[in-house]
């Protein structure tokens, strides 16, 4: 009788894949790393296909990974709402540091975590630095970054990388057809991303824009492109629900990487300590995997 893989094995696959490494996985789960190890294997052998390649000292999740690790996430929520952990002891306030932009997509599916996580309420906070984690009294924070920040545990949620997109008023008004078109056109400018590097990179010989105010944050600049301003050079987790409304049109098919990547941090022994931030995190992960599938 066909048996799917076990519980057991599920969580090792998602810790591996979460935490980008068997040894943290395995001190996680309270196992040893060749437990870890054996409980993927059994996954690759069952589907016939690599879970994870060794990039330097980090484990990635393959395309096979990631299709999987979505429905995995999902399960295991729906099975930790079931069973809520015994310590939870009614209603647990989790303080979520957060960058603006990413709170335009996050703020909309907060009801999803809440409906499957009734015990857990999200307080976020869109003003702390990452800098002033350890003082702000957070329990977790959203950050983007190469996750190296002293004393604090960065599991890598994903990359945004930048294309251009204009509202479809716009795109209309100024008859754009190709990237040839954007030389007249308003080009609304990111004080941290310029536009050079995207010009370079599809061959466009143009200079950088000057002539029109800079943005020091992608969603004041989503906000300006969706007004019809002009094009701007859009990430894509910030202008994902423009983009599904119709608010703004995409310009050209080619994702530009943006250096770094999100970050779901929090203190040292924190997900021991506290289920709750476990929990956020690992729905945090299914989500953004279930929107922007690898």
């Amino acid at each position: 009788m066909y048996r799917p893989p076990s519980l057991q094995t599920l969580r090792a696959l998602e810790a591996a894949a979460r935490l980008r490494s068997f040894s943290r996985a395995a001190s996680e789960l309270g196992v040893t790393h060749g437990a870890v190890s054996h409980r993927v294997r059994e996954i690759e052998q069952r589907l016939g296909t690599p879970m994870f390649e060794r990039r330097g000292n980090t484990m990635e999740p393959t395309p096979a990974a990631n299709q999987i690790l979505a429905v995995v996430r999902q399960a295991l929520e729906l099975i930790g709402s079931v069973f809520p952990h015994p310590a939870a002891g009614g209603m647990r306030r989790l303080r979520v540091g957060i960058l603006p932009s990413f709170a335009r997509w996050l703020v909309p599916r907060l009801d999803a975590f809440h409906a499957t996580h009734p015990g857990i309420v999200i307080s976020l906070d869109a003003r702390i630095e990452i800098s002033d984690f350890a003082t702000a009294r957070l329990d977790a924070a959203i950050r983007y970054g190469h996750g190296a920040w002293p004393g604090l545990t960065a599991e890598r949620l994903m990359t945004d990388p930048l294309f251009p997109a204009c509202s479809p008023a716009y795109q209309r008004q100024m008859a754009i057809h190709d990237v040839g078109d954007f030389a007249r056109c308003r080009l609304l400018r990111n004080t941290w991303q310029p536009w050079t590097p995207w010009f370079q990179a599809v061959g466009l010989a143009l200079p950088e824009p000057a002539d029109s105010m800079p943005f020091d944050d992608s969603g004041l600049l989503l906000d300006a492109a969706v007004a019809g301003h002009g094009i701007g050079l859009v990430r894509r987790v910030v202008a994902h629900d423009a983009l599904d409304a119709g608010e703004l049109v995409r310009l050209h098919p080619m994702d530009f990487p943006f250096p770094g990547y999100y970050h779901y941090v929090y203190g040292p022994g924190a997900s021991e300590s506290s289920p709750a931030i476990l929990a956020f995190g690992r729905w945090l992960q299914a989500r953004l995997l279930a929107d922007f599938p690898a």
